[in-house]
Formats: structure tokens, C-alpha cells, sequence
């Protein structure tokens, strides 16, 4: 996980299809420019205009090696995640803020989309998914707590994943698995 303290970096990531192209480069790994720009239902150039401003920032890499000719480009993120240091200024929390929503539109978009398409999934992947709501009472340092007890319970997964996408070796019915969760604290 990328601990995201410069402002300029934060900035690119408050575009909505800049977003969006990280999140399927996140999900997926290691994808061509033109897949992407199919995937993305957007043209070529396009996507390769955002992906420099994302790559200039150390967010994505471009992979060489899987290439078949010089005209096909390959990219990957290249980091595990990003997380927001937090910065004090009053621009700072104004992209921040910016970033979050964007973030926050990410995810729903993506849990709006499983839920429209997941009858078309094998029965076992149906059955597998899961979510999930609880409302607790807590202080802030039990809160704290919990956040890191989740943080540990998801690591060996992440680490297992972290294993199979440098390998390029999974089973074949692996599938990317997207989780997400927030807690916060609501008016009493």
C-alpha cells in the first residue's frame, strides 16, 4: 500500500476515468492499451493520455517483457493500493475530499454493477459472495481496534494474492474479489 502524501499525485486521481482506469488495472493486472481502452469503451489515445499523467506520478508501470511487438503496450499498477496520508491545507483537504468521493463512487458503482449482473455467475460464485451490515457501539481507540483486526484478518489473502499476481500463476477458476467496508461514526 502506497502511502499518498504529495499533493500533485492525489490530484490525478480526483479524475472520475482516471479512477476508473486504475481500478481495472488494479483488478485485473497486467492489460494492454488497447484492452483497456475497449474495456473502458473509450478511444485508444485517450487512455494513453491518462495513463502518462498516472504513470509520471509512479502509479502505474509499463510492463515490457509481455509485449509481442513495439506497438503494443502493456501497463500494471504498481502498487497494492493507495492511502491517503492525511495533509493539512485547506487545497489538500479540498482534493482530498475530491479523491474520497470519487473513491466512494468507485465502490458502489462496482457493488451497483455485481448486483446486476451476478445471476449471469456460475452458482458456486453466486453462493460465495457475501455482504453484510452491523451497527455497533464503540469508542474511538475500540474502533481503531476493530479497523486493525479487520486489517489483519484480510493480510494472509492479500498476501496470497500479492503471490499469485507476481507469479502469474492462480487456479483457473481464481476470479478478482473486490471487498470493501467502511466504519464510521452516525448522529445518535
Amino acid at each position: 500500500m502506497r502511502q499518498i502524501d504529495d499533493l500533485d499525485v492525489l490530484k490525478v486521481m480526483t479524475s472520475r476515468f482516471r479512477m476508473k482506469l486504475f481500478s481495472l488495472l488494479f483488478r485485473i493486472g497486467p492489460i494492454t492499451v488497447s484492452e483497456l481502452a475497449r474495456r473502458m469503451d473509450a478511444d485508444p489515445g485517450q487512455v494513453s493520455y491518462h495513463l502518462r499523467q498516472m504513470q509520471k506520478h509512479g502509479l502505474i508501470e509499463d510492463v515490457p517483457e509481455l509485449a509481442r511487438d513495439s506497438r503494443e503496450r502493456w501497463v500494471r499498477s504498481a502498487m497494492g493500493g493507495l492511502a491517503v496520508v492525511d495533509l493539512q491545507t485547506p487545497e489538500a483537504r479540498a482534493v482530498v475530499q475530491a479523491w474520497t468521493s470519487q473513491w466512494v463512487i468507485d465502490q458502489f458503482e462496482r457493488l451497483r454493477d455485481f448486483e446486476r449482473t451476478h445471476m449471469t455467475l456460475p452458482e458456486d460464485w453466486q453462493n460465495a459472495a457475501f455482504g453484510s451490515s452491523r451497527h455497533l457501539r464503540l469508542t474511538t481507540d475500540e474502533l481503531a481496534q476493530l479497523a486493525d483486526q479487520l486489517d489483519a484478518v484480510l493480510q494472509p489473502w492479500r498476501e496470497l494474492t500479492k503471490s499469485r499476481v507476481e507469479s502469474n500463476e492462480a487456479p483457473p477458476d481464481t476470479r478478482p474479489i473486490f471487498i470493501f467496508y467502511h466504519a464510521f461514526p452516525e448522529e445518535p
